[in-house]
């Protein structure tokens, strides 16, 4: 934008002035293109001037949010003050710095402005947010006797995404006021009032006054003029059923949302209405909206109190676990899903309920005070003394209340009932270890070294996890090392201990000194005999995909008992510098298995009169499920089996051995808006939509004839990240629109036989993965003698081979045993 700018002082007394300034000749250019801009008004706007800086603008009522805008950074440009550490200006409040390089040459930084960050939306995860740097510097030239000749500013922000820095947005910005000359001679009228005010005052028949400090241009952010049903209608391709797990899907998804955000509810109901098979794909959209709107049409539509059928339950459980990701639910979500606690019956779908409630409270940040906050709080505790606590501990680790800390500690030291223990410590697991004080850890250690009676090996190897994320002394280091060379008879326990103390040094150099120099002290321990542990517990972490593809990494945990799997998770875990956030984890549970497949490698001997741990509850019920979490929500569980008759029905009937869905959803991933005001008052909009689709899949075969079993999971991932920023004013706009799209699939198989003692073997593999970038950036002359537009697009593609993970040395022995003869 080029404009010249006539300035007359009409006001002058001491420092202050009222200065009149009018715009003519304006033009606007862009790649050697130039317009003649035919719309401005001619009316002049005016800048107060006290004590010799910029206070306010007086400007038309009539003239629009983007010229009101240049006009306060016409205005602030001549503010130079040679000392201050903070000043008011377009940008808002900044912090500035001042440097005099001559008598006629001045240097102003600007930092920390309070528009260059105006938040609409964003991630608390911080890993899934953006990295944003911004600066500014402005040069004065003076004349010797100290009149402005020359401003120029010069500012840029930098905006990308924290998992691919490579990926994002770089705005450069300059703005320079010049003086040219006096212009003519003739006599300026002055306004004659004595003072300021007045003269001001003297104006606002026509006039308003406005702060410098500048306000977002809405028309930068406004959406294209179209509807969610008609862009719906557009992408019904890529949302086909068999799209699950696909880039296509999670793309489609992303690009959507921002419509479906200002949608109505009866447009979101038109849509459930006339597209039943795909009510799946729409109730993951509804669930990522997170309006008023979207959650009372689904309701609306699928919801009929006790006349809602199995498969409406299932699409608001659906609905409920997509809800559940979000970032920023509208408050009335949260008092209607309280309100809903209150149903007889449809116990599942409580569950539910009261998960994604949990989980919503805490993405809120509701206040502590807060009456709905201290409801939901006391409801959760309560339901701690019911039938079914194992429910509410559940809900508590999606709260991550610090006050239900104590709660949780008291279910963890249960040793009547080990689930409920078990279930308590991983919902403590759940949370920040800033919040876990020196008595805390005395609990923890209690349960892991079992000093105040005997734990669940579960509820030990939780116990562990927390101490290590407190991050133990070089004593306590120590003292975990010795329990290594300690006659407690759970192997299982011990090598998990290894195995995690290798996994933390492995990642973290700290560690791996500290680990050193305190095995180096204990000659007993640092020896095969204690250290070559013979259980087949498994803790490794590997990374998936590093730069220029997504910084992801794996963390599997395998604890076995008696040969069988007790516990295991697998949980992909996203890196962008030194934060962490977990997008996926599947967990598997199994319980009274050992009994099918005899007793195994008996490490005790047989003779043994002393029971192992495990072995104390006596005989427990044959069980089986799954856990899900989708970015720190835990859903609610899938139970397999309960009890040897429902187990055997899936042996002899083989509905296990074809591959099962066991989760399919499209689920929000990334979410950020926000604007930034540049000096020149032009507005900059961000928006930043992921999305990331999931089919896991598997399937189980058991022969008690052969005496094995084997089992595999599917994981097909398609991720979307759909990006776009414009900046400008009316007039002129640059924009920029960018999709990120990768498909990672993973496998994981276990063999397990026990014909003749026990043997385990799994293979983890990755499958060769793409990672496509495709970039578009364009220019926009509007309102000018002639529209124009140019777009300049490119794209990128980037290959990851396949690979098998190498899991440990034991394993490996045991796959070439079971696989010999293949």
């Amino acid at each position: 934008l080029e404009t010249n700018l006539k300035i007359n002082s009409v006001w002058n007394q001491d420092e202050d002035q009222l200065l009149e300034v009018y715009l003519s000749e304006c033009r606007v250019s862009a790649e050697g293109v130039k317009r003649s801009i035919t719309s401005l008004p001619d009316r002049p706007f005016y800048i107060s001037v006290v004590k010799g800086q910029p206070h306010q603008v007086i400007a038309h009522t009539g003239r629009d949010q983007s010229l009101l805008n240049l006009e306060r950074g016409i205005a602030s440009l001549l503010q130079i003050r040679h000392a201050g550490d903070e000043e008011l200006d377009v940008s808002g409040h900044c912090r500035v710095s001042y440097q005099v390089k001559s008598s006629t040459r001045v240097e102003k930084t600007k930092r920390d402005c309070a528009l260059w960050d105006l938040r609409v939306s964003y991630h608390p995860e911080d890993a899934l947010g953006i990295a944003q740097e911004s600066k500014e510097q402005i040069s004065y030239d003076l004349s010797a006797d100290g009149l402005l000749l020359r401003a120029e500013s010069k500012e840029s922000h930098r905006l990308r995404l924290k998992l691919k820095p490579d990926v994002g947005s770089w705005v450069k910005s300059t703005l320079i006021l010049e003086h040219l000359g006096t212009g003519s001679s003739e006599e300026i009228t002055q306004l004659s009032y004595s003072t300021l005010e007045a003269a001001v005052e003297s104006l606002l028949e026509w006039y308003r006054v406005f702060d410098l400090e500048a306000d977002v241009d809405g028309q930068i952010s406004e959406l294209k003029e179209q509807t969610l049903v008609e862009q719906f209608e557009l992408s019904l391709e890529q949302l086909q059923t068999e799209d699950v797990g696909k880039s296509s899907l999670a793309l489609a998804y992303a690009k959507l949302l921002p419509l479906a955000r200002i949608t109505q509810q009866d447009q979101f109901e038109e849509l459930l209405k006339k597209y039943p098979k795909l009510a799946s794909q729409l109730v993951d959209l509804l669930g990522a909206v997170q309006t008023f709107d979207a959650h009372n049409a689904t309701f609306s539509h699928l919801y009929h109190e006790a006349d809602t059928t199995s498969e409406q339950l299932e699409l608001l459980e659906k609905y409920l676990q997509s809800l559940a990701v979000g970032t920023h639910p509208e408050r009335n979500i949260l008092e209607h899903l309280y309100k809903l606690l209150e149903i007889k019956g449809q116990k599942k779908f409580k569950d539910s309920i009261l998960q994604t409630l949990a989980t919503l409270t805490r993405q809120s940040n509701l206040d502590n005070n807060d009456p709905l906050l201290q409801q939901i709080r006391s409801y959760l505790l309560d339901g701690l003394k019911s039938e079914d606590p194992l429910l509410y501990i559940r809900a508590l680790q999606n709260l991550q209340d610090s006050s239900t800390i104590d709660q949780l500690l008291e279910q963890a030291l249960n040793q009547e009932d080990s689930k409920l223990s078990v279930a308590a410590l991983q919902a403590l697991k759940s949370f920040s270890v800033k919040r876990f004080t020196p008595e805390h850890r005395q609990v923890f250690e209690g349960i892991f070294y079992q000093r105040s009676g005997r734990f669940d090996s579960s509820a030990r190897t939780l116990s562990l996890d927390i101490i290590l994320d407190m991050r133990p002394s070089s004593e306590q280091l120590g003292q975990l090392i010795d329990f290594l060379a300690s006659n407690d008879r759970q192997f299982e326990i011990k090598t998990y201990v290894w195995q995690k103390l290798q996994m933390l040094a492995e990642i973290c150099p700290r560690f791996r000194a500290l680990l050193k120099a305190e095995l180096t002290q204990r000659s007993k321990v640092n020896n095969y005999h204690v250290l070559g542990q013979k259980g087949l517990t498994t803790v490794l972490t590997r990374p998936l995909s590093q730069s220029p593809g997504f910084n992801e990494s794996l963390l599997s945990t395998q604890e076995v008992y008696n040969g069988i799997l007790k516990r295991g998770s697998v949980e992909f875990l996203l890196e962008a510098g030194r934060s962490k956030v977990s997008s996926f984890k599947l967990g598997i549970y199994t319980a009274g298995l050992a009994s099918m497949v005899g007793d195994g490698d008996d490490s005790t001997g047989g003779n043994d009169p002393i029971p192992a741990d495990d072995d104390l509850v006596g005989e427990e019920t044959v069980t089986a499920g799954m856990e899900i979490s989708v970015q720190g929500s835990q859903l609610r569980p899938l139970v397999f089996f309960v009890g040897q008759t429902e187990l055997m029905g899936h042996v002899w009937g083989g509905s296990a051995s074809e591959s099962t869905p066991a989760y399919q959803a499209t689920t929000l991933n990334q979410d950020h808006e926000q604007y930034v005001i540049l000096s020149s008052g032009a507005t900059l909009h961000l928006r930043l939509l992921g999305a990331k689709s999931v089919d896991l899949n598997g399937k189980v075969g058991f022969s008690l004839w052969n005496r094995n079993a084997q089992t595999e999971i599917q994981q097909n991932t398609g991720s979307a990240v759909v990006g776009h920023l414009a900046v400008g004013f009316t007039y002129a706009q640059l924009q920029q629109d960018f999709t990120l799209t990768h498909e990672p699939k993973l496998s994981l198989q276990a063999d397990l036989d026990f014909y003749s003692g026990i043997k385990l073997c799994m293979q983890l593999q990755r499958s060769e993965q793409l990672l496509t970038y495709q970039n578009v950036r364009s220019v926009y002359l509007h309102k000018v003698e002639r529209s124009y537009a140019k777009h300049w697009r490119s794209s990128l593609i980037h290959k990851s081979p396949g690979c098998t993970f190498a899991l440990n040395q034991k394993n490996n022995e045991m796959c070439n045993l079971i696989h010999a003869n293949s």
